[in-house]
């Protein structure tokens, strides 16, 4: 379901205290290399990575979000957690923000419950499609790792052949995921899905 438009929500992106402007790359960089990085692609209304944050202070944590209405309302969560200062967030496209990024930058990227985009004409706009997969290689560490988290039997499917054919290798993998709280947060669709008894499927890899 798409989120509705929200104009305070867009005017929000002006006000923050923790928003990245691509072309403040130098500064992004410097956040970057600060501590042991990691990236999320969407992150929804902030729960996951504000918890991750919370449980790791000493990792830096930077989240992409192209929609400005999503973007506003996930950074008013974390400007609200002022006892945070590990989270940055550009409010961008991916692809433009990796295109300026070093090579072997994060050590984690985080895709929690993207969007299927179940129809084929919309194939390329999938997180785990062949181009966006070809541009995580670049920007993880030799060593780092994809955690990807789906509520839908057909984007996993279609997801764990995509992963393995583009050179990926599963070091993890679980059918009926239950959080493992010493290492991970749920997302505001984990929590709704669960309550509705839909399993969540989890892989972790390595390029």
């Amino acid at each position: 379901m798409r989120t509705k438009f929200k104009q305070w929500a867009v005017d929000y992106l002006n006000e923050s205290r923790n928003i990245f402007k691509l072309e403040d790359i130098d500064s992004i960089k410097a956040f970057l290399n600060e501590k042991a990085c990691f990236l999320e692609i969407g992150p929804g209304k902030g729960k996951f990575i504000l918890g991750m944050a919370e449980k790791f202070p000493n990792y830096n944590f930077l989240v992409v979000e192209i929609s400005p209405t999503i973007a506003g309302i996930c950074l008013k969560k974390i400007d609200e957690n002022k006892e945070i200062n590990n989270v940055k967030m550009v409010a961008d496209d991916f692809f433009k923000l990796s295109s300026l990024l070093d090579k072997d930058t994060f050590d984690g990227i985080f895709l929690n419950f993207s969007d299927p985009w179940p129809k084929k004409r919309h194939e390329k706009r999938r997180l785990t499609s062949k181009l966006f997969l070809e541009s995580y290689k670049n920007i993880l560490k030799p060593d780092g790792k994809i955690y990807f988290k789906t509520d839908n039997d057909d984007f996993f499917t279609y997801s764990r052949e995509s992963f393995i054919e583009n050179g990926f290798k599963i070091i993890y993998e679980n059918l009926d995921y239950q959080v493992d709280a010493s290492v991970d947060e749920e997302t505001e669709f984990e929590e709704k899905f669960k309550s509705q008894n839909i399993k969540i499927k989890k892989l972790i890899l390595t390029k």
